[in-house]
């Protein structure tokens, strides 16, 4: 399963390049990008070898909730930002906010497996 893993986050991350190379850079080739770099740092945070059991549930509930919990600090910071006019355009407030919130959830899993 683990190979089935990796080779979807390869083709995520190719395709979303492909789209952003080809027809610019757009909202669902960041998206496609950031999902298979999500899936890819998920995957070697815990390594195929590595049984599931109660202690990574532990983990990636712990860092569920952090990362729900600083995506509210996210898009209140941004709707700040925005509303200041130190942001202009409302797309890359939006974007930048989800780069955030995808990539979140990932650190917060390295940071307590690390702590663990």
């Amino acid at each position: 399963m683990p190979i089935i893993n990796r080779l979807l986050a390869a083709v995520l991350i190719l395709y979303g390049n492909y789209l952003a190379i080809f027809d610019g850079p757009s909202p669902l080739s960041i998206i496609l990008i950031l999902a298979g770099l999500s899936q890819l740092a998920t995957d070697l945070i815990f390594p195929a070898a590595e049984t599931y059991d109660e202690r990574q549930e532990e983990i990636k509930r712990k860092s569920g909730h952090m990362a729900y919990l600083l995506s509210i600090v996210y898009i209140f910071v941004m709707l700040l930002l925005v509303q200041w006019n130190v942001i202009d355009n409302i797309m890359t407030a939006l974007l930048s906010v989800l780069f955030i919130q995808v990539m979140t959830f990932p650190v917060m899993m390295f940071i307590y497996n690390r702590r663990s």
